[in-house]
């Protein structure tokens, strides 16, 4: 009888002398308070056919070496899995690159200035754009107004979005094309400011008064978009990012990702939401959309698929349009208002629970939470093929009654530490808002599964930036606000990785280093989990895998 040779499975490639935090917990270990996982010294990490097929202890990865075999001796250096950012806005990132940067403005003036030298760039009657202005920064704190940007841009439409990106200012002439004027009734899901004589101050507050001006705005076409994707995905794999959920997309952006996808430059597993845009149709006309479509939530591959309906259901603190169970401290005449009703949302629920969608729904106010609660609980009747995920987005005042209600629905939250690193919004909160708001530990400590997320533009897509506010309490002044709600360098990775990849029915081949899992590794230049807390946001990635494949090295790694 001849001898029979057993074949080896050689990996396509190996990750060598690593420290490799594999973050091998499940969701509900994780839930449960657990958040103690392998850390292996000199590990290894193989790969094959863009999957995980072992991960080994300290020269234990020999029989998957072959001949053909890339592999990677890191020195020592810490292995985590790519990073999961559960809310984001790619498109718009990679967009706004060709708008006026506003955001190292001191005042008002330093707006103006910009804008008027972005003007002297561009032909008469072409968009001048800018973006991430923020009034509650600057030393006069004054708003800016369209006539004042008539001023500086009196040949262009203007057009330019606050940090926040609900609110924006343009000048007469966007307006104009906007054919919008004095006698213009506010729009549903929106406000057009005015001054005390009823006169328009160019101020847009919310999507409903937004989208008709921007909807003005050449848009871009498909080759541009691609570009986008291609320029969105080198700035993610250079902060070990591997997978998105992009929202507010627009279907022709939806296009261009599936056309980025064919032409090989899409290099991050992009999950997209289906924008449910008060602008482009009421919630009936979207309701028949939905019932209409030969796709769920769920549909596509492990590269590009699409993951929810998005709401967005109430606005911001800054100009008073978030939703709360009190009045504002600033604004004590207002508690803010929700976009639709809590009718229509309950039934865009049900048909989200019906055509196996998660609905993900905009909540900053407590309130506006209760009303997306209330939505859910209602969903929760219908049954369905796959256990659905509805989660908050946002949501950085959670009140004790809707901890348990949130438990019971499985209902997670994407959380974003650099918007209250950046926003400045502290100083027009009460204080306990500004002391506990964006408290990763409450959902920690409560067993409610916490997303990491940048929601950028808005906020920084540098993961280690977030994980630093997160495990800090420090916003970009230096001031440390509730330092009690701090959380450890581990559940920064947790949250960043196998907690994020729950937002996307993922976080059973993502956010973890384990056998079956996709090959996603970061490399970085330290260990941020056992170094000093404060070295968290210096943290920079030297190599990025995707599926097994070199998308990204620092050259002077």
């Amino acid at each position: 009888m001849k001898n029979v040779k057993s074949w080896t499975p050689y990996a396509d490639l190996v990750v060598k002398n690593g420290k490799i935090y594999t973050v091998a917990l499940t969701i509900d270990e994780i839930k449960a308070g657990k958040y103690d996982f392998p850390i292996l010294e000199g590990g290894s990490v193989a790969v094959k056919d863009r999957k995980i097929i072992a991960v080994c202890p300290r020269g234990g990865d020999g029989a998957y070496i072959g001949p053909d075999t890339k592999v990677v001796d890191v020195g020592g250096r810490t292995v985590i899995p790519g990073i999961v950012d559960s809310h984001t806005h790619a498109m718009w990132t990679g967009t706004n690159l060709m708008s006026v940067d506003l955001s190292g403005c001191k005042c008002k003036q330093d707006m103006l200035d910009a804008l008027a030298a972005k003007a002297k760039t561009v032909k008469p009657g072409e968009w001048v754009q800018g973006l991430k202005w923020n009034q509650l920064s600057w030393t006069d704190k004054e708003m800016p107004t369209r006539r004042e940007l008539d001023r500086v841009c009196p040949d262009n439409p203007c057009y330019c979005v606050r940090l926040c990106y609900h609110i924006a200012v343009c000048n007469t002439r966007a307006l104009e094309l906007a054919g919008i004027c004095e006698d213009t009734p506010n729009p549903n899901g929106g406000v057009y400011d005015r001054d005390a004589s009823g006169a328009l101050t160019g101020i847009l507050h919310e999507t409903g008064a937004m989208t008709p001006v921007a909807s003005c705005i050449p848009e871009f076409t498909t080759e541009q978009y691609v570009r986008v994707i291609e320029l969105m995905g080198r700035e993610f794999n250079k902060n070990g990012i591997t997978s998105i959920i992009d929202a507010n997309l627009a279907p022709e952006q939806m296009r261009s990702y599936n056309e980025a996808k064919k032409q090989g430059k899409l290099h991050y597993r992009a999950n997209l939401m289906y924008f449910l845009d008060d602008a482009r149709g009421t919630i009936p006309e979207h309701l028949k959309r939905l019932e209409e479509l030969v796709v769920t939530g769920g549909f596509g591959d492990e590269m590009l698929k699409l993951n929810a309906i998005k709401i967005l259901l109430d606005g911001i603190p800054a100009v008073g349009t978030a939703y709360f169970r009190e009045p504002y401290k600033h604004m004590p005449e207002t508690r803010g208002f929700t976009t639709i009703t809590p009718e229509e949302l309950k039934l865009v629920a049900r048909k989200a629970q019906e055509y196996d969608w998660q609905l993900a729904c905009h909540t900053v106010g407590n309130a506006a939470a209760d009303v997306a609660l209330d939505a859910f609980e209602a969903a929760s009747q219908i049954s369905d093929v796959r256990p659905n995920r509805h989660y908050l987005i946002h949501h950085p005042w959670p009140c004790a009654d809707q901890l348990p209600r949130m438990r019971e629905l499985n209902v997670g939250v994407p959380v974003q530490t650099t918007i209250f690193h950046f926003m400045g919004e502290c100083a027009i909160l009460r204080e306990d808002q500004a002391r506990d708001g964006y408290s990763c530990k409450t959902y920690f400590d409560n067993g409610i599964t916490v997303g990491g997320s940048s929601d950028s533009p808005i906020g920084s897509y540098d993961p280690f930036l977030s994980m630093y506010v997160a495990c800090t309490r420090e916003d970009s002044d230096g001031v440390v606000w509730g330092p009690e709600h701090a959380i450890t360098p581990t559940q920064a990775l947790i949250m960043y990785t196998k907690n994020s990849a729950f937002f996307s029915h993922d976080d059973d081949v993502l956010g973890s280093i384990e056998v079956g899992n996709w090959g996603d590794l970061a490399v970085l230049d330290r260990d941020f989990i056992a170094g000093d807390i404060h070295d968290i946001k210096n943290t920079r990635v030297d190599m990025t895998f995707l599926g097994g494949e070199l998308v990204y090295e620092r050259a002077d790694a």
